[in-house]
Formats: C-alpha cells, sequence, structure tokens
C-alpha cells in the first residue's frame, strides 16, 4: 500500500506542476493570492471559541445539497467549508454569509499542506460530500478525526475507473467512520469496492432538502409568456435548445443559464447570431443588464442569466423547464429546483447522475426528449396548460416524498461528532 501511494503522490506532483500555472493564471487577479495561499494550506483562524468541522463541497450543486446540513450544524459548531470551483466559493460565500461559516478552497492533496491545514483548524470531524475521496486527506486525517461520507453517489463510469484500483481504494473506504448513500444501487458499489457494509447506510438523496429563496424580479411581470426556462446548459445545448424555442414561433421567452460563468460571452454571441439567421423577430437582453422591458413589436424575448446564485430562484417564474447537461453525455444537472416549484420538467436522454429521475419519467412527472424532438415537446407543454399543471404537480409530489435525507444524516452524525 506504501508503493501505492508513493505512486499517487509522484503522478498528482506531475499533474500540479503542468495545472498549477493554468489555474493559477485562469483566475481573476483579485483572486489569485488567496487561492494560491489556500491551496498549499497556509489559512489562518482567529476563532477558537468553537468546535470546528471541516465540510467539503466540490462545487455549486454539492454546496447547495449540503446547506441544510451546514446550517443545522453551524449552529454548534464553527463550520470550514471547503470547495475546489470559483463559482462554488461565490455561492458558498452568499448561502453562509450570516451563518458561523469560514469559505475556503480546498488544499491540493499532499502531505505538507494537509497537514498545514488540519493544523490550523483542529477539526473534530471530516465531512465529505457524494464521491470527493482524496487519497492523503484521508490516510493523514482518519489517524486521529473521523472522516463521514455524506450524499453518497458512485456513478457508473466512477464505479468502473474505482473498479480498477479496487485495492487501492479498498484501503481508503475502510478508514471511513461513516457512508451515507443517496440509494441501495451506491450502497452495492461501496460495498463491491470493499467499504464495510455495517458503516454504510441509505439515507436519501440531500438534494431533495434544498429551499429555495423566493426573490422577486424587477422585470417578471414585463416578459411574455410561456417562459421556458434551461437551467445549467452546456455546449453545444445553447444551440439546439435556441433552434428549437425559435422554430416554434410563439410570443414567449426562454432564459438561457449556462452553467459555467466563463461561457457567458460565448453564448451570448451564439445568440446574437442565431437572432440574425432567424426571421422571427427577437429581443435579446442579458440579466444583468435589462434596460428596457418587452416591446410589443418583437414576437419573442430571449435572457441571457449571467449571473450566479439565483437559478434555483428563478425557475419559479417560468412555465417550462429545460434541464441542461442532458442532451450531451454529461450525465444531467439537478431537476428538483424546477420540481421544488411544481415546474414541468424536460431534461434529454442523458441524466445518468441522476438515477430518480427514472421513477420521474415512469409516474409522468418529466417528459424525455432527444435534441431532434425537443421542439415538438415543447410545443405539446405550451399549448397544454392543464398538462403543465399535472407534470409539475406529480414532480412536486414525487419531491416532497423523497425529502427527509438531512434529518436522517444529522441523525447518524450525532454518534461521531464530539
Amino acid at each position: 500500500m506504501q508503493t501505492a501511494f508513493l505512486i499517487y503522490n509522484l503522478l498528482y506532483l506531475v499533474a500540479l506542476i503542468f495545472f498549477l500555472p493554468l489555474e493559477y493564471f485562469k483566475r481573476p487577479t483579485f483572486l489569485r493570492k488567496r487561492w494560491i495561499k489556500e491551496k498549499f494550506g497556509f489559512l489562518e483562524e482567529k476563532e477558537q471559541n468553537l468546535p470546528k468541522i471541516w465540510i467539503h463541497a466540490v462545487s455549486v450543486g454539492e454546496v447547495i445539497a449540503v446547506s441544510r446540513m451546514i446550517r443545522e450544524l453551524s449552529e454548534h459548531y464553527k463550520i470550514i467549508l471547503s470547495t475546489i470551483t470559483d463559482t462554488g466559493q461565490k455561492v458558498a460565500q452568499e448561502r453562509f454569509k450570516d451563518c458561523n461559516v469560514k469559505v475556503v478552497y480546498m488544499p491540493f492533496d499532499i502531505s505538507w499542506a494537509i497537514n498545514r491545514f488540519l493544523k490550523y483548524f483542529s477539526p473534530v470531524a471530516i465531512i465529505l460530500t457524494e464521491t470527493e475521496l482524496w487519497p492523503n486527506l484521508i490516510r493523514i486525517a482518519s489517524k486521529t478525526t473521523p472522516i463521514i461520507l455524506v450524499n453518497g453517489r458512485m456513478s457508473d463510469k466512477s464505479f468502473k475507473g474505482y473498479y480498477k484500483i479496487k485495492f487501492f481504494i479498498k484501503h481508503l473506504l475502510k478508514k471511513l467512520s461513516l457512508i451515507c448513500v443517496q440509494e441501495n444501487s451506491y450502497k452495492e458499489k461501496f460495498i463491491t469496492l470493499g467499504a464495510e457494509e455495517e458503516k454504510i447506510h441509505v439515507t436519501g438523496n440531500m438534494k431533495f432538502d434544498i429551499e429555495l429563496k423566493t426573490i422577486n424580479f424587477p422585470w417578471e411581470n414585463n416578459i411574455p409568456h410561456p417562459v421556458i426556462l434551461a437551467g445549467s446548459t452546456h455546449e453545444p445545448e445553447e444551440e439546439i435548445i435556441l433552434n428549437s424555442f425559435i422554430s416554434l414561433g410563439i410570443n414567449g421567452t426562454l432564459i438561457i443559464a449556462p452553467r459555467h460563468p466563463e461561457r457567458f460571452g460565448e453564448v451570448e454571441t451564439l445568440i446574437n447570431r442565431k437572432i440574425a439567421q432567424s426571421l422571427t423577430k427577437i429581443q435579446f437582453s442579458k440579466l444583468s443588464e435589462i434596460k428596457s422591458f418587452f416591446s410589443p413589436r418583437t414576437s419573442a424575448l430571449i435572457l441571457l442569466v449571467d449571473q450566479m446564485g439565483i437559478l434555483g430562484s428563478l425557475y419559479r417564474i417560468c412555465d417550462i423547464a429545460v434541464v441542461g447537461g442532458s442532451f450531451i453525455p454529461h450525465g444531467g444537472q439537478n431537476p428538483l429546483e424546477p420540481s421544488y416549484w411544481k415546474k414541468p420538467i424536460i431534461c434529454g436522454p442523458y441524466m445518468h447522475n441522476f438515477p430518480f429521475i427514472e421513477e420521474f419519467i415512469k409516474e409522468k412527472a418529466c417528459l424525455m426528449a432527444d435534441k431532434d424532438s425537443l421542439m415538438n415537446v415543447m410545443r405539446e407543454l405550451v399549448k397544454n396548460y392543464e398538462l403543465r399543471q399535472t407534470i409539475g404537480n406529480k414532480a412536486y409530489q414525487l419531491f416532497l416524498n423523497k425529502s427527509g435525507a438531512t434529518k436522517k444524516t444529522l441523525k447518524l452524525l450525532k454518534k461521531f461528532i464530539p
């Protein structure tokens, strides 16, 4: 096992040397100094009055999923919340600005950076989310601190990759004190990889326990309906969705929210090109720059969401939700936020990151389409208000039925957190 760790550390360091300059310079200037310091474990923590729990949530989706758990724990502990992405940082800082939470970047998984991080904070427990298995972190911290995996999942792709190095993964999984997984199928995969069955509990998906803010947008009553919101889109989904919307030829609004902020400019260029090519008169605006509202002289409106952290609240104003990441082999993005607002959902054929979508489709709480049929499925919902209401209500009922994972997880955590 020592040889395996030596190989891992060597490969990690080689990758770090190669990618470090790229990762450093791709960040805005004002972030670089903090990013590089925290990634190497150079941190300062003045507040020592409460015991600390280190929670790691890689990006936006994971931060949102464990938000309720963080709020509950922050009432009794100082939470050190680490993320890897900049967008995860922004959302976490905004979401927990009134809580006892310090948001930092996850340190590199190198021994001295991990040791420095642990020395600064001395957490009484470490909570990892979903499939965040960092070998050096687990190896070092497990000697003195309980490490817990919550909202665990294991995609088929991850499982196949981990199975090839089962001898290594098995060693890591045995060091975890508790493993809380979303579904039975994930439990079986963890057991196959070497996790101890008695440590694994099926608690459900914490993403069902989301709480979304009601934001009243000043322009929401001035845009034409129906409103179709495409959330967390990836390239080339924007073009697929734009083509479908333009082909509908309706008086309505299409709101596009790209998954990654660095693509805002790219998507804006695409929208302008599509509008120029279309015979339909379409008004376009970015959400942050709306200066005039919908004009009766135009037949449709396209809005580009160029702000972070508001997508969940934006779903409230739509009539139809289209789930991004599902029309390409990405695996889909979170379909639960539109369900929270009782909105009918359209997803693409690639939703393997969210196995529960099969139940949604079976219960007719979601419609599935591919790039060729998307326009027809949109048209079906646009024309039928009753169908939209029925699908949205069914989605909301399933959402309610599957909630409660956070409560179950917190109950189990009490056994391991002093």
